[in-house]
């Protein structure tokens, strides 16, 4: 079941985290696979039989560049993460510059945008691109309007890029991950991030990063071949309302 045998597959972010979880899950099912990260890793990736290129994706260039490698070493290109991210949270009022939001919407949203283009370019009929958005763009959250911003323009893109390329054969969706164990959201305050988790999400824990890895691996397979366009929030619950342990602390006080 969702085979990938004979498949090519690139990662960005893939370092570490949901990335990492799922460039290993890919290769699991047989797909070839290239980790694409600003950091260097390809020891770590050698070690489970991946592919690495050191990518910053901030570079639309490079992005060209790196699916320009997949057709190159492999002959073909099939599924593309667009996973690559970077966050922060501050109050609106606190964003004091500009040039700090446009260089984090390029990382965020630019680099899925530029992700997708240049995959489906690559991509005969059957291609698949999943690209990482979040639960902040589908409600507001305090402190994360810069990434719920960035993260909400993912969604509106692939919902564009499933129009425009499905006459030729290529799904284009997008997964919303809650509070996942990650080293990018544990990197301040990880007491606190589970503590949300275990308050806000119905589920009443912290999400894993294989968790992730197999909702993209699902996405990405030929048994989704009649889903595109579509956003599949794997967030414990959370997106969907009040959980009755939130709910309790509230009548309780």
């Amino acid at each position: 079941m969702f085979s990938l045998n004979g498949k090519v597959a690139i990662v960005t972010g893939g370092g570490s985290g949901i990335g990492w979880a799922t460039a290993q899950r890919l290769k699991r099912a047989g797909a070839d696979v290239i980790v694409a990260d600003i950091v260097d890793c390809r020891a770590e990736v050698a070690q489970w039989g991946g592919d690495f290129r050191q990518v910053d994706v901030g570079d639309g260039g490079q992005i060209a560049r790196l699916c320009d490698y997949a057709i190159e070493r492999y002959g073909r290109l099939d599924i593309m993460v667009n996973n690559a991210a970077v966050s922060t949270g501050r109050m609106m009022a606190d964003i004091d510059s500009d040039e700090n939001s446009l260089r984090f919407w390029r990382i965020n949203l630019l680099s899925a945008q530029t992700g997708t283009r240049e995959a489906a370019a690559r991509m005969q009929a059957g291609g698949s691109i999943v690209n990482l958005t979040s639960i902040t763009a589908l409600r507001g959250f305090p402190q994360w309007s810069e990434y719920g911003a960035a993260k909400g323009g993912v969604i509106s893109m692939t919902q564009t890029a499933a129009m425009e390329y499905g006459p030729v054969g290529v799904r284009v969706n997008a997964v919303a991950p809650g509070i996942i164990d990650t080293p990018m959201a544990m990197r301040e305050a990880p007491d606190m991030v589970e503590k949300n988790a275990r308050v806000f999400a119905p589920l009443g824990r912290i999400g894993r990063p294989e968790e992730l890895a197999a909702a993209i691996h699902f996405l990405v397979s030929d048994d989704a071949s009649y889903i595109t366009g579509q956003v599949l929030s794997v967030d414990g619950g959370w997106s969907t309302g009040t959980s009755l342990q939130a709910f309790g602390m509230v009548m309780a006080q």
